[in-house]
């Protein structure tokens, strides 16, 4: 799943000072290449889910919590890595934490047949992604201004080199699994292949931002009238941002399994990759609209996209999927960017950092979504589940403040 914009941590490493320039170009590169291999193991489970749930007789339930266990890991990673790295440095941490998804990858690898194992995995892996990715864009936004690129260029490198991880790896992995020998254990050593690979040519690539002074990691600090406009104009759609992009991820291809027909695992790869990449499209033009006005458009988006959805499992459609899953990445794109913008304008600018994160902490609340639906799937139709969630999606679109500050 994406990570947060990052711009954000743009704007976070301008804080700390010029760096020296006369950085050469393929420094920023290696590092661009280890935020492309970190994206790529974060997403590329998705498709293994259907062989996880057939190896290990997994009940939708479970599966959701495989999914869901990566955002565990992940909120504590993206929450300290950044802050940590203002003052240790970003290859500090990127290196290690990126390390820490390699072993992740491993554990994973090894854990086909242990349900246990594959939590512990998925865990890992989301503390070693966040670390990585925080701190990983910082690092390439740095070394691009050090090597003389133009003003945002570091920033949409980054936003490159993860948007290409993240939509490549259940692409690759969905066509590897489904057509190869060994589909539980080849894809990760690929990417353990890729990823150790990438990570020692990164090792000479430097540090060149000054340094944070102590002091708290984490500020959150807004006024009496920020905290009401968060709770009123944030709050209630942050986690419809990536509850848009897991139902599609993690719940429908299960409530649709006896209709993807001959290549289920390619089928689910692509679908992955349709939706991240829709929501990575639409960010840039979402920009322009206010972010209210964004953050209620991509509700109502997601909900007609929900609606889509339930019908495609009524009727067992999986081809309707095709349709869902752009509509769900555009909500997901939609929500995202308002709510980010909502949140740089509630916040000063040297307390962005703490609720940017409180922002994205209730957004990865939405990783509980496919769990939720496996739940109510118990006592009523998974339609009526998926019927349900959009109409909460339109109540919340509803209740938005339009007037945020």
């Amino acid at each position: 799943m994406l990570p947060p914009d990052v711009m954000a941590t743009a704007d976070r490493s301008e804080t700390r000072g010029n760096p020296p320039r006369g950085i050469q170009a393929p420094a920023w590169g290696r590092a661009g290449l280890v935020l492309f291999a970190v994206a790529w193991g974060a997403n590329h489970f998705v498709p293994l889910l259907l062989a996880y749930r057939a190896r290990l007789a997994l009940d939708a339930a479970q599966l959701a919590q495989l999914f869901g266990m990566y955002a565990l890991g992940l909120v504590p990673g993206l929450l300290l890595a950044g802050p940590v790295s203002d003052r240790r440095g970003r290859r500090a941490v990127v290196i290690p934490a990126a390390c820490v998804a390699l072993v992740a990858s491993l554990v994973l690898g090894a854990g086909a047949g242990s349900f246990g194992l594959l939590l512990l995995g998925r865990l890992l892996y989301g503390l070693g992604a966040g670390g990585a990715m925080s701190a990983g864009a910082a690092w390439v936004v740095e070394l691009s201004e050090a090597a003389g690129a133009a003003a945002g260029a570091g920033a949409r490198r980054a936003t490159i080199a993860l948007s290409a991880g993240f939509g490549l790896g259940p692409l690759a992995t969905g066509a590897v699994a489904q057509y190869l020998p060994a589909p539980t254990l080849l894809p990760y050593a690929i990417h353990v292949a890729l990823l150790g690979g990438l990570l020692i040519a990164a090792r000479g690539a430097p540090d060149v931002g000054d340094r944070a002074p102590p002091g708290r990691l984490l500020r959150i600090e807004l006024d009496r009238a920020g905290w009401r406009s968060f709770a009123r104009s944030v709050a209630p759609m942050a986690p419809f941002v990536f509850g848009f992009p897991a139902i599609v991820l993690a719940a429908l291809p299960g409530m649709l399994a006896g209709a993807l027909g001959g290549a289920p695992m390619v089928f689910t790869g692509l679908i992955a990759g349709l939706t991240l990449g829709t929501g990575v499209v639409v960010q840039p033009v979402t920009r322009r609209l206010e972010p209210v006005t964004a953050s209620r458009l991509g509700l109502l988006v997601g909900a007609a996209g929900l609606v889509l959805g339930a019908l495609a499992v009524a009727h067992q459609v999986a081809a309707l999927l095709m349709v869902v899953a752009p509509i769900l990445g555009a909500g997901y794109g939609m929500t995202m960017t308002g709510g980010f913008q909502t949140v740089q304008r509630l916040a000063r600018p040297d307390a962005r950092g703490g609720i940017t994160g409180l922002y994205y902490v209730l957004a990865y609340l939405g990783f509980a979504a496919p769990y939720l639906l496996a739940l109510a799937a118990r006592v009523t139709a998974p339609a009526i589940g998926l019927a349900v969630t959009a109409g909460l999606a339109v109540a919340a679109a509803l209740a938005l403040e339009t007037r945020t500050g």
